[in-house]
């Protein structure tokens, strides 16, 4: 994000935010970019990519892989069950 933009971003945040309000927000922003350097993502050599591929084909190869249709079945049924809880949530808040 280039700075002028970001500036035009702490300008909108003073003028809307209260002083506890921008604490809370510095306080997340600094805990999530804390966190986040923890977690920072180095490229794949390419033995390692290869290693990971090597061990994908012997597994594809003994058959210790999940079948597409499987898969797919499964992401069906937590999609359903997703929304079934989303609508019986709905229907709470409602009641409430």
């Amino acid at each position: 994000m280039s700075t002028a933009t970001l500036n035009n971003l702490l300008e909108y945040l003073y003028g809307t935010l209260s002083r506890s309000d921008m604490r809370w927000v510095a306080d997340h922003l600094m805990e999530r970019a804390n966190r986040e350097e923890d977690y920072d993502l180095k490229p794949y050599t390419m033995e390692e990519i290869n290693a990971m591929l090597d061990a994908a084909e012997a597994d594809i190869a003994a058959g210790r892989t999940t079948p597409h249709e499987e898969s797919m079945r499964q992401a069906r049924e937590r999609i359903a069950r997703k929304a079934r809880m989303e609508r019986k949530e709905s229907v709470t808040a409602e009641a409430v």
